[in-house]
């Protein structure tokens, strides 16, 4: 994967330290400029400021601002974007809310390596 995505910026929202911590170790040798916010209000200022983000990684349960909310702010921002959102409470209707809130890709956590890099990498194609 190294040197695939050297064009890329990806966003990580993300408040858990272990999961900030496998996402940064996942893109660490992809070329890729990886950008954190531990918020949705804070992804909404890096994207205001950031009009080059390719991809976002949006957990769904963070303090200040949810990431389903935090989805749909950025999509009026910049629709282009795309916004992979993942968590680890999955309940029947959580996919569905996830798409109608403007996402791209759904995983639910705990995430397979694999399955995130061919992911980001299908979008970061299509764009």
């Amino acid at each position: 994967m190294a040197g695939e995505w050297n064009n890329a910026t990806i966003l990580i929202v993300e408040d858990v330290k272990s999961n900030i911590l496998y996402y940064k170790s996942a893109f660490k040798h992809s070329g890729a400029n990886v950008l954190l916010a531990t918020d949705g209000k804070l992804a909404i200022e890096i994207v205001k400021k950031t009009p080059n983000i390719d991809i976002i990684l949006m957990d769904i349960h963070m303090p200040h601002m949810n990431g389903l909310e935090a989805t749909r702010r950025i999509k009026e921002i910049n629709p282009n974007i795309k916004i992979i959102i993942q968590t680890a409470y999955v309940l029947d209707h959580t996919e569905d809310e996830c798409f109608t809130a403007g996402c791209d890709a759904f995983l639910a956590k705990p995430i397979s390596l694999t399955r995130l890099i061919g992911l980001v990498n299908d979008l970061i194609e299509k764009k």
